[in-house]
C-alpha cells in the first residue's frame, strides 16, 4: 500500500498492487477460519461476517474512486488510508488473535518440510498462463502464437498438477485426492464447483453493468450524483442478499433448496440481462439490483457447503480452496466475458457503424475513419473531415446499439455457467444435519482453549 501510495511512475504503482494482492491473497484465506470460531449452525453468518469490510468497501469504492479520479493526487490518500488500515489489523492480531498452536498436531518445521512446493510450481503459472491466452483474445486472433501457446502450455501444466496431486507422495498435497473422492464427489467437489461458479456471476455484472452505465447512461450532462448513484444497485444487492441470508439463512432452513432457489434466481436475472438496450435504464438496473440479492444469498451459501464438506482437521484446506475457488472462478469469468463483449462489440460495430454512416450520406472512407475514431472519444470524431452532426448522431447510434448485442451475448453466456452449478447445485449432499451447536476450533486465549485436540 505504501509503495503504490508513494509511485511516481506507473511501474512502481504496479509493483504495489502486485505485492499488497499477494499479500491480500493470505488474509483473505485466514478469513476463512473466522466461521470454524463458530457453531456450526453458524457457518453461514462467520463467512459473511469474514467478508464485512467487503461489504463497505464495495458501496463506498466506486464513490470514492470517481472523487479521487476528479481530485488529482487524491487517489494516494486511497492508498495511505490502505497502508493505515493495515498497521492497526497487525497490531490486533499480534494482541489479540491466538489460533491453537498445532490444530492438526503437526509441528512448524514438519509442516514446512511436507508442503506441497512440486504443486505449487506446477498449477500457479499454469492458471496464469491459461487466464493471458484468454484475456489475450480480446486484442488478438485465436489462431495467435501468444493465444494458443500460453493457453497449451497452462493446461499441460494443470493436467500434470493433477497427476501430481493424484500419484505422488507428499505429506500434504494442495488437493488431497481423498477429499474429493469422498461421498462420490458430492461432499466436498461438487460443492467446490458451485462455489467457483458462482462468483462468475459477479464478475459478470460488474462487466455488463459498467459498461452499460458508461456507453448507455453517462454523457456529457450527467450529473456527478446522478453518476454516483447508477453505481450502487448491484453492490447494494450484494449486501442485501448476504444480509438475508445472515437474518433467515436458519429460519428458512432446508440448506440444499435455499441453494437451489437462490441460484436460480441468480441465474434468471443474470440472463434477463440480455434485454438491454440503450434505452431501457430502469429495467436493468432492477435486473441488476436482483441478480446480486440473489448472488448475496448463494455465494455464502456456497462457501458453506464447501466449508462443511471435510473433517474439521481439513477445514483450513477446504476454506483456502474455497477462497481459490472464488477468485480463480472470477479471473476465468473475467477473461471470459471481457473477451465476448470486445469481440462481439467489434465484429457487430465494424458492420453497423458504417452502413449508419453510409445510409447517413457520408463516404465508406469517412465510415472508416469514425469507426477508428470512437474508442478515442468526441474530439477525434470531431476532427474526422466533412463529418456532420446528422452522420455523428446515426454512427453514435449504430455504436451503442453494437454494444447493446455484445452485452445482450454476454449476459446470455452466463446461462451455460448457470446451467452447470444448478445440475451442482442438486447434486450436493444436504448439510442440515452438519448445521447443529458443534464448533470445531478454539483459540488459546479462549476459555474453552483445553478444547483443542492438539491443544
Amino acid at each position: 500500500m505504501l509503495l503504490s501510495a508513494t509511485a511516481k511512475a506507473p511501474e512502481q504503482f504496479t509493483a504495489g498492487l502486485a505485492i499488497a494482492g499477494f499479500g491480500g491473497g493470505f488474509c483473505q484465506m485466514a478469513m476463512c477460519s473466522i466461521p470454524e470460531l463458530m457453531p456450526n449452525k453458524y457457518r453461514h453468518i462467520g463467512i459473511a461476517l469474514s467478508d464485512g469490510f467487503v461489504f463497505l468497501i464495495v458501496i463506498i469504492g466506486p464513490v470514492v474512486g470517481r472523487y479521487a479520479i476528479d481530485t488529482g493526487d487524491g487517489w494516494k490518500y486511497i492508498y495511505y488510508g490502505g497502508f493505515v488500515a493495515q498497521i492497526i489489523s497487525l497490531v490486533a492480531l499480534f494482541l489479540l488473535y491466538h489460533p491453537p498452536k498445532h490444530p492438526r498436531g503437526v509441528p512448524w518445521r514438519e509442516a514446512i518440510g511436507g508442503l506441497d512446493y512440486v504443486g505449487t510450481v506446477l498449477v500457479m503459472p499454469g492458471v496464469c498462463l491459461v487466464l493471458v491466452g484468454i484475456i489475450n483474445t480480446t486484442y488478438m486472433k485465436t489462431s495467435s502464437i501468444l493465444v494458443v501457446v500460453p493457453i497449451a502450455i497452462g493446461f499441460a501444466l494443470l493436467v500434470a498438477f493433477g497427476f501430481w496431486e493424484t500419484l505422488s507422495k507428499t505429506k500434504y498435497p494442495l488437493c488431497p485426492p481423498r477429499i474429493f473422492r469422498s461421498h462420490n464427489g458430492r461432499e466436498f467437489t461438487v460443492p467446490f464447483i458451485v462455489a467457483f461458479i458462482v462468483t462468475m456471476f459477479y464478475y459478470g455484472i460488474n462487466i455488463i453493468y459498467p459498461t452499460m452505465i458508461n456507453v448507455f447512461y453517462i454523457t456529457p450532462t450527467t450529473s456527478r450524483s446522478e453518476q454516483l448513484l447508477l453505481s450502487l444497485p448491484g453492490n447494494i444487492g450484494l449486501v442485501f442478499g448476504a444480509i438475508l441470508l445472515i437474518s433467515f439463512g436458519n429460519l428458512v432452513g432446508h440448506w440444499k433448496w435455499s441453494l437451489v432457489g437462490s441460484w436460480i434466481g441468480m441465474t434468471i436475472f443474470g440472463g434477463l440481462m440480455a434485454m438491454v438496450t440503450p434505452t431501457n435504464k430502469g429495467m436493468m438496473i432492477a435486473f441488476t439490483f436482483l441478480e446480486q440479492t440473489f448472488f448475496g444469498w448463494a455465494q455464502y451459501e456456497s462457501i458453506a457447503f464447501t466449508q462443511l464438506g471435510v473433517h474439521q482437521h481439513d477445514l483450513g484446506m477446504s476454506g483456502g480452496l474455497a477462497g481459490v475457488a472464488r477468485y480463480a472462478g472470477g479471473s476465468l469469468a473475467q477473461a471470459i466475458y471481457v473477451s465476448i463483449l470486445a469481440n462481439t462489440q467489434a465484429a457487430r460495430a465494424a458492420v453497423a457503424v458504417p452502413a449508419a454512416v453510409l445510409q447517413a450520406g457520408g463516404s465508406a472512407t469517412m465510415a472508416s475513419e469514425i469507426l477508428a475514431a470512437f474508442p478515442s472519444g468526441a474530439l477525434a470524431l470531431a476532427k474526422v473531415p466533412g463529418v456532420n452532426a446528422q452522420i455523428l448522431g446515426a454512427a453514435g447510434s449504430a455504436y451503442q446499439f453494437a454494444y447493446a448485442h455484445a452485452l445482450s451475448i454476454t449476459a446470455l453466456s452466463s446461462l451455460a455457467f448457470g446451467g452447470v452449478g444448478l445440475i451442482c447445485c442438486l447434486l450436493c449432499e444436504n448439510i442440515d444435519a452438519k448445521m447443529n451447536d458443534t464448533t470445531n476450533i478454539f483459540l488459546e486465549n479462549d476459555v474453552n482453549a483445553a478444547h483443542n485436540e492438539y491443544h
